[in-house]
């Protein structure tokens, strides 16, 4: 796994390369924090942030971070924001052509869309082309907020050269993290079970349905032991969602359009100890926290995919409503010292997650001094970007190949284990097609005219 750097807060390294138009105008404009969420604590260190905004607050950051030289000639890299999503330029290269010309023999950092795991992205998508043929030489280093994993069985976004930073939540502190409170609620959920089409698709809603539906009954037996608070994907509800985070103890994460969720980084911002129910969760932001120390894991995938299944082969939520309540019957039960311990690694890992408005801003606790926020781990990975790739840049891009291959068997395997459970089940529904049922029978016996 990747080592978690120590981010330097000195010494001007990268280049903003303001020449680009895009580039120019979300370095010059303040990003769009949104308004301050008084219900929570901080001080003001909540805002409704939308996550899709990660591109502007990462250029708005970046280009006054102490990293920054404004000599093209000190520099190591550059930066740049990739045009805007049906822009011209984004249909054509993303200006990749006019960037190697502006910043030639040095690595670019592309700051691109939110998400590279889903398929309604907002990537410029030529950044994310060729890239088993640039392999992790290519001049290219693209930034979005998650790494791809649903939408790359077939696919070769995995093996550009990248790197994955946090997605972008409503916390600007991380001050409920670190301080002791009184949590009420033993375990939350926030999030919408219907209007996600691409989770519909691929069956994440059947696990979210069930997860609803444990949650309201052990609501139902003792209202403290799980609480649930609805939050689409454009934010309504995000106050009220996040005071719900505050008030408990473990926060729910299932996947929705893609495997992350802007709810995870708030519930670890608050102090929440996220429940993931897929393994590929854990393997978010590795740059920026250890999820395994900091989270729980309850692997819903299928049993025939050892390294855990893209998507669920079944979409009944009836088929996961046992699985929902050992979940939570587990987390009730937990030990207290295990919750402790795991809230303690919650609160270590906050700062990293934060985007602040300022450098130094992931404040730990209010006691501690500045700790380095998202903005400032991202940083430190750019520092040690060259041309040539390291010896780390490789060895991870050569575990993706063989990842991949592996990948693209078991899907292979998966389809065809879906489509044998489709023939057995349209089999069943032919037979039972063709038994009359009762009413038809009674109404065969009425006497006619």
């Amino acid at each position: 796994r990747p080592r978690l750097l120590r981010p330097r807060m000195t010494g001007g390294f990268f280049y903003v390369l303001e020449e680009d138009n895009a580039t120019r105008l979300l370095a010059t404009a303040p990003p769009p924090w949104g308004q301050t969420i008084p219900s929570l604590p901080a001080g003001g260190g909540f805002q409704m942030t939308h996550w899709r905004h990660l591109v502007p607050v990462l250029i708005h950051r970046l280009a006054r971070h102490s990293g920054r030289t404004r000599q093209l000639s000190a520099a190591s890299c550059c930066v740049v924001a990739s045009p805007p999503f049906g822009s011209i330029a984004a249909g054509r290269d993303c200006n990749r052509a006019d960037w190697e010309r502006l910043c030639p023999g040095k690595p670019i950092v592309a700051m691109d869309g939110p998400d590279a795991d889903g398929k309604r992205d907002s990537l410029c998508a030529p950044l994310w082309r060729r890239c088993r043929e640039n392999g992790p030489r290519d001049a290219i280093v693209r930034v979005s907020g998650s790494p791809p994993g649903l939408v790359d069985i077939d696919g070769t976004r995995s093996l550009c050269r990248r790197l994955d930073v946090p997605y972008l939540g409503h916390a600007r502190l991380p001050l409920a993290a670190a301080r002791p409170a009184e949590r009420p609620t033993r375990i939350a959920y926030a999030g919408a079970v219907w209007g996600h089409l691409d989770s519909e698709a691929m069956g994440f809603n059947a696990w979210r349905r069930a997860i609803r539906d444990e949650c309201r009954r052990q609501h139902d037996k003792d209202s403290n032991s799980c609480k649930w608070s609805w939050v689409s994907m454009r934010g309504s509800g995000a106050p009220a969602a996040l005071t719900l985070y505050a008030a408990s103890t473990f926060c729910l994460q299932p996947p929705g359009d893609t495997i992350s969720r802007s709810g995870i980084v708030d519930a670890v911002t608050l102090g929440c100890i996220p429940v993931f129910f897929h393994p590929q969760q854990r393997e978010l932001w590795t740059d920026h926290w250890r999820a395994a120390e900091a989270s729980v894991l309850f692997d819903w995938t299928p049993a025939a995919w050892a390294e855990g299944a893209p998507q669920p082969l079944v979409k009944d939520p009836a088929v996961y409503a046992a699985r929902a309540a050992a979940m939570m019957a587990e987390l009730i039960a937990m030990p207290a010292e295990r919750v402790a311990a795991l809230r303690e690694a919650v609160a270590r890992a906050a700062p990293a997650l934060v985007y602040a408005a300022s450098e130094g801003g992931g404040q730990a606790g209010g006691t501690r001094g500045a700790s380095a926020d998202a903005v400032d781990h991202l940083v430190a990975r750019m520092r040690a970007l060259r041309l040539e790739p390291s010896t780390e840049e490789q060895a991870r891009y050569e575990q993706q190949l063989a990842r991949r291959a592996a990948d693209r068997v078991a899907h292979k395997a998966r389809r065809a284990e879906h489509s044998a459970w489709l023939a057995t089940r349209n089999d069943t529904l032919g037979k039972r097609g063709k038994e009359r049922s009762p009413k038809a029978k009674r109404l065969e016996r009425r006497p006619k005219g």
